[in-house]
C-alpha cells in the first residue's frame, strides 16, 4: 500500500509545498515571485470544501494557511477575494482540479471553463503565467491517490 497521500488533503498540500521549495525548476521560474495565492477546491470526495493560500517570497513558500470546511461552504463560498492580501484566488471544483492535474486540461481550457474562476488582477495573473504553470507542473509530479 503507498503512502501517497490524496490531492487536496493537508498531506498532500504539505508534499506540495516540500516539492515547490526544492524544485530546481520551479524555484527559476519563481525566483522572485513575492506574492499569495489562494486556490481553493470545492466538494472533495471527503465532502469537503478546501482552500489553500499559498504565500511566496523569493519563490519560496514560506506560509500556507489552510481552510477546510464541510462542504458546500456558504462562508467559504461567498467570501470576497481580498485583493490587497491575495493576487489571485483560483476556485475549481475537486474534479476540474484532478484533469489539469492529469494534464486532461490546460490552463486555457480551464481558464475557458464556467467551472473554474480566476480572481485578481489579470494583469499580474498573465505576466506571472509561468509560476502558475509551474505550480501546477509541481503539483502534478507530486506522487498522490485520487
Amino acid at each position: 500500500m503507498s503512502d501517497a497521500p490524496r490531492y487536496w488533503t493537508p498531506a498532500f498540500v504539505e508534499r506540495f509545498v516540500e516539492a515547490m521549495n526544492s524544485d530546481e525548476e520551479f524555484q527559476d521560474t519563481a525566483d522572485d515571485f513575492s506574492k499569495t495565492v489562494e486556490l481553493r477546491c470545492l466538494d472533495t470526495p471527503d465532502g469537503e470544501d478546501v482552500s489553500a493560500t499559498y504565500t511566496f517570497e523569493d519563490g519560496q513558500v514560506v506560509d500556507v494557511d489552510l481552510w477546510i470546511d464541510e462542504a458546500p461552504s456558504k462562508e467559504m463560498r461567498e467570501e470576497p477575494v481580498d485583493k490587497s492580501a491575495v493576487m489571485a484566488r483560483a476556485t475549481a471544483p475537486y474534479d476540474v482540479w484532478v484533469r489539469m492535474d492529469k494534464g486532461e486540461m490546460g490552463a486555457a481550457e480551464a481558464l475557458a471553463s464556467p467551472d473554474y474562476q480566476i480572481e485578481g488582477s489579470m494583469m499580474q495573473i498573465m505576466s506571472n503565467m509561468g509560476v502558475f504553470r509551474g505550480m501546477n507542473s509541481v503539483a502534478a509530479s507530486v506522487e498522490k491517490t485520487y
